[in-house]
């Protein structure tokens, strides 16, 4: 569906799997949450910056919301992180991408239900559904705007959170200044179709035996199409450039720096990492079937707030081409603008940033005005 390289795992495979076949990484990463604790910083909003971290209570589970920014006066903008179940709190702090947002935009970052801070095994599986995360956006906003004094906000949904985000914008306008999308996802399993097609003309183009001796053990009829499958085919999209356009030739899988950061992300207690390593894909399963049926040509034909698709031209995660489709298939009345990104794949605000913050402030922000 949307998942990118740090849902692989150790050396391509489900993290879960490796972990207990390599003890010495078992040791390694139970050292660090030894040594690692929650250490929250002291809440403050004022127009000097903004600071604010919480576990609240959002569809009746509690769910991990930051806010930050240097002006509790900047427009506010709403981040729907990928996935679904990609921790987002670690990928944050590690960007300069959210740290300059962070200038012209007051930054809220949510982790959804089922996903880092916000996972509780007695979350009720029936809860997963796409409808209740769309629930739960609002209810996020509705909590920040009497936070912050606030009427509108930007959303910024990316891979799995532009599912979320445009269903939300066709759902409730009122709540927003404007929709922005990188990593727009339309029909998530003929993004999974393309995907595969994507991997095999790369593997036969190449020669690439194992990939195409993986390619063999996937399952592509849709009834049987398992998560398995689809993280089998994501790890061949990165090494092949699909995820990271600028791959080296090895096609790492390893993001150690990811793992570093989630690891030592003050908002994760010990308990949250443990959960994390044990059940990194629980949202993605849970809402495995349902997203296989998802088209939002049919679900989000029209929205009525200026959108934004900021788009990779080498994305087979989720397939920019079918994202184009879709653009234009969209009814907006309040206008639409499609951006392209001709260095990057499946992350252009990181593999082109220069130009994805250009786009963010001259283009979005002046839409916050009255």
């Amino acid at each position: 569906m949307y998942f990118s390289e740090q849902h692989i795992g150790m050396f391509g495979q489900p993290f879960r799997y490796v972990m207990c076949r390599k003890p010495a990484y078992v040791v390694f990463l139970a050292l660090l949450f030894l040594v690692s604790c929650t250490a929250y910083r002291s809440a403050y909003i004022s127009d000097r910056g903004v600071y604010y971290y919480n576990r609240i209570e959002i569809g009746g589970i509690n769910q991990a919301i930051m806010v930050r920014g240097h002006d509790k006066n900047n427009p506010v903008m709403l981040f729907l992180h990928g996935g679904p179940g990609f921790p987002l709190f670690p990928v944050d702090q590690a960007s300069s991408v959210m740290r300059q947002l962070e200038e012209h935009f007051t930054m809220v970052y949510w982790e959804q239900r089922g996903t880092g801070g916000s996972f509780s095994w007695r979350l009720p599986l029936k809860s997963l559904t796409v409808e209740d995360f769309v629930e739960d956006t609002r209810e996020v906003i509705e909590y920040v705007n009497r936070l912050l004094g606030s009427e509108k906000v930007f959303i910024w949904g990316h891979s799995w959170g532009s599912t979320v985000g445009a269903l939300f914008a066709a759902q409730y306008p009122e709540y927003l200044h404007a929709y922005v999308s990188t990593g727009q996802s339309v029909n998530p399993f003929l993004n999974e179709r393309l995907s595969y097609t994507f991997v095999m003309d790369r593997a036969f183009t190449e020669g690439n035996r194992r990939a195409l001796r993986d390619m063999e053990r996937v399952d592509t009829i849709p009834e049987r199409y398992t998560l398995r499958d689809a993280l089998l085919v994501r790890r061949w999209v990165y090494r092949f450039g699909g995820v990271v356009k600028q791959q080296d030739e090895r096609g790492k899988y390893i993001d150690f720096a990811y793992i570093l950061n989630t690891l030592s992300a003050p908002e994760y207690g010990v308990l949250d990492k443990v959960n994390m390593v044990l059940m990194p894909y629980f949202s993605a399963e849970e809402l495995w079937e349902d997203l296989k049926k998802l088209n939002l040509m049919e679900k989000a034909p029209k929205i009525d707030v200026p959108v934004f698709f900021l788009l990779g031209r080498y994305d087979f995660v989720v397939s920019s081409v079918l994202a184009e489709e879709y653009f234009y298939h969209l009814e907006v009345p309040m206008g639409k603008w499609i951006i392209w990104f001709d260095e990057s794949a499946h992350r252009p605000h990181h593999e082109e940033k220069e130009k994805f913050l250009e786009v963010m402030e001259q283009m979005v922000l002046p839409l916050a005005r009255p």
